[in-house]
């Protein structure tokens, strides 16, 4: 017999703290009372973190006088809901009393285990919690936790919406939480208070989070696998975004951008079974375009521009003008942040997961339904056959190519490498690792010449923003405009606000030359190495 374990469904939204008291004044309009509580929790570990390792919670919370003992597994997270196992009950005291839980509770924490725990963070938090009725008779919680984390010395701050599915189904949560995104610039936040407890005890940093491989296997339906890899493409893009908007590291913004570039990839191969709405595919490029102005300038100043300063004879010319770029750099970064501010991402992201959990794409003809049921494997082979076709015409006739046409040589490879990435467990062997690494080779062969032209662009053109800005939508998702936001990055990019001085023209002169051998050299020996590939699929 199968044991049902008691499984706890949650929406996290990650809430600006300068947006709490707003908040609170919206639900006060609400008929729901709200309970206000000030919570203490102490989360129990091994010293070097056993259970967490293990994704298990253990915790003891005090609320007024009484205590309740939980115990948590990580389960599964994506675009802010979660489903976790959860068992949880009073106890006399502020420690763990073993013999109050379940047996299938007990075998997440081996006995050998339960006598090396001790605390290891607490978290101390105001929290103020609605019970609410939803769509379609839905019973949610709503709290609002304000606090911080503390581990020994250090803490962090906490202000974050929980919606909490008591009873109905899981989209009466995304149905109110895309309600305040767009009203509060809430973001989904899949990073629970215990696991952001033990990043603090171990002195862990945030970093900036790169793709990871996908557990895709050939028994699954081809919509469960376009699903699978759309997942993976919005887990890394959440995950850098709030780097992107309060951090200085540059990669943040490399990495969201890398992630909309795999989900664009991802959505053109599946363009045919599992089509993504208009209003969705806007905001999609909304955000995109908001990104790129400022990658491009930060690859100009911190890759394209230090590969030639060794070469300029006047320092101190050089660094006057470089000076100059990094205050126009400063002031693009300034207003790609604004423009995505504006795109209200936290909607779309939800509005995305929505799509997702409702499997959006299944109102279609009988024959389209029954490929989105068909078996991943075969599909993939032809998706693979097909992206491989472009590839070798532009291959065989490289150094004939015009400039427009190495483009969208380059913009091929790219896909097909995604592509490649996206299915690569369902295929092993030494021809498709070769496959995948004269892809990438190739591509980054390719991206430095067209850093090069993009470079030249910047330094020479009447405005120093991509003309994508330009053509962006005119609408962001869930109706909230942003063309005048976008319009501002490329006001406020004149090159004639710029004085780079004699460096310039120098960096110009270098670019020119690299440009013009673009035909030569490495790009056209890794298109001969692709040529020489045999097809692994």
């Amino acid at each position: 017999m199968t044991t049902t374990h008691p499984v706890e469904i949650e929406l996290k939204l990650a809430l600006p703290p300068q947006q709490a008291t707003a908040f609170l004044k919206r639900m006060a309009r609400r008929r729901s009372a709200p309970v206000q509580q000030e919570l203490v929790t102490r989360y129990f570990d091994t010293p070097d973190f056993a259970l967490s390792a293990q994704g298990v919670a253990l915790r003891v919370r005090r609320v007024g006088r009484r205590w309740l003992q939980t115990l948590k597994t990580e389960g599964e997270r994506q675009g802010g809901l979660s489903r976790r196992v959860e068992f949880e009950m009073p106890v006399t005291r502020g420690t763990p009393d073993w013999s109050r839980f379940p047996p299938e509770a007990l075998a997440y924490v081996p006995e050998a285990l339960r006598a090396q725990l001790v605390p290891v963070f607490e978290t101390h938090f105001s929290r103020t919690a609605w019970l609410l009725k939803g769509k379609r008779g839905a019973q949610i919680e709503v709290a609002l936790d304000v606090g911080e984390v503390r581990a020994g010395e250090h803490s962090q701050p906490i202000c974050e919406i929980e919606l909490e599915l008591k009873s109905g189904q899981p989209d009466a949560l995304f149905a109110l939480a895309l309600e305040w995104a767009g009203a509060f610039d809430c973001l989904p936040f899949d990073i629970s208070k215990a696991e952001r407890g033990v990043r603090l005890a171990h002195g862990a940093a945030n970093e900036p989070v790169k793709s990871m491989p996908l557990a895709l296997d050939g028994g699954m339906s081809v919509e469960d696998g376009f699903a699978a890899i759309a997942q993976g493409c919005l887990t890394q893009f959440q995950a850098n975004f709030p780097g992107v908007l309060s951090s200085s590291d540059i990669e943040y913004v490399h990495q969201a951008r890398v992630a909309l570039r795999r989900l664009r990839a991802a959505l053109r191969l599946f363009r045919r079974v599992c089509a993504l709405p208009d209003e969705l595919l806007d905001g999609l490029r909304a955000l995109a375009a908001a990104l790129g102005p400022a990658r491009d300038w930060d690859v100009l100043c911190t890759e394209t521009l230090p590969e030639i300063a060794p070469h300029y004879p006047d320092a101190d010319a050089w660094q006057r003008g470089m000076q100059a770029l990094e205050r126009h750099r400063t002031e693009v970064r300034a207003a790609m942040r604004e423009a995505l501010t504006q795109a209200r991402p936290g909607a779309w992201l939800l509005a995305m997961q929505r799509w997702l959990l409702l499997r959006g794409w299944r109102a279609v003809p009988e024959e389209q339904r029954f490929v989105q049921l068909s078996p991943l494997d075969e599909w993939v082979r032809r998706a693979l056959k097909k992206g491989h076709r472009p590839i070798v015409r532009g291959a065989r006739k490289f150094a004939d190519l015009q400039p427009l046409q190495r483009h969208a040589l380059r913009i091929a490879i790219k896909r097909q490498r995604y592509a490649v990435e996206f299915f690569q467990t369902l295929f092993s062997g030494r021809r498709q690792a070769r496959c995948l690494a004269v892809l990438r080779d190739a591509q980054d062969s390719l991206g430095r010449a067209n850093d090069a032209h993009v470079a030249w662009g910047l330094l020479t053109a009447g405005h120093t923003t991509p003309h994508v800005l330009q053509n962006v939508v005119d609408r962001s998702p869930l109706g909230h405009t942003t063309p005048h936001v976008l319009q501002n990055v490329v006001d406020r990019s004149p090159l004639g606000q710029v004085d780079a001085g004699p460096m310039r023209e120098f960096a110009l002169g270098w670019l020119a030359a690299k440009e013009a051998g673009a035909g030569n050299g490495e790009s056209a020996g890794h298109l001969q190495a692709f040529l020489k590939l045999k097809p692994y699929w």
